[in-house]
């Protein structure tokens, strides 16, 4: 599972690292995040402090495929409301056929930007990626909430984090891990127009296992 991850890069890695193009509002948002969470790790929050967390996502327009860095809610909201399950993280044997995360699975599916993760007092890295920067698999929705601020409805990305069962030396410290995903999947893995199945999700657990095999873990 992973429930808190870390992101200290500047708003430039993101958008070089994960090709996208971004308008000034979108980097701006994003900058002040960066700069409000450097020392502090994601967590999941509950819905009077929302978590809205960097994800990088993709839409098809007008022909085209649309892709941005968005600030997302890290509990993925299911039919309107928050999911009355667990869903900050999603088990990726669960994913073909289920109700709840077939609609994201098909064709809204992120990327979540991190440099580190969390477990049981241990910290997981990749520091041979360039900026150390890494993409864990998501899922995600867009759905109507109030702001918890003003009380108006506004729309709200939410996502989770697509999980597997962890490469041995992982498992040491807990059965499971984000799947996390090589730079040579993203284009596939974030195309709103391939419809995410079986073999989607084959193909990313493969690409997977060199990075879970590099992940370097330190106790915090």
């Amino acid at each position: 599972m992973c429930a808190s991850y870390g992101l200290q890069v500047e708003a430039a890695d993101i958008h070089y690292g994960f090709s996208v193009i971004d308008e000034l509002v979108a980097t701006t948002a994003l900058s002040g995040w960066l700069e409000e969470f450097r020392a502090e790790p994601a967590k999941p929050t509950g819905v009077h402090r929302r978590n809205l967390n960097p994800i990088v996502r993709e839409r098809a327009k007008d022909g085209e495929r649309l892709r941005s860095v968005d600030l997302a809610w890290w509990k993925l909201w299911v039919r309107g409301e928050p999911a009355k399950f667990p869903a900050i993280n999603a088990r990726i044997e669960g994913l073909v056929g289920s109700g709840a995360w077939s609609g994201p699975l098909t064709s809204r599916r992120g990327l979540v930007p991190a440099t580190e993760y969390y477990e049981k007092g241990h910290r997981f890295a990749l520091p041979d990626e360039p900026k150390g920067l890494f993409a864990f698999a998501g899922l995600w929705n867009v759905n109507k909430a109030p702001d918890p601020e003003t009380g108006e409805d506004r729309w709200m990305v939410s996502y989770t984090i697509v999980t597997q069962p962890a490469a041995p030396h992982v498992a040491l410290i807990h059965d499971r891990m984000p799947l996390i995903l090589p730079r040579e999947l993203y284009d596939d893995w974030l195309d709103p127009t391939r419809t995410g199945d079986q073999e989607l999700l084959d193909e990313a657990v493969a690409a997977s296992r060199p990075l879970g095999k590099r992940l370097q873990v330190s106790e915090l």
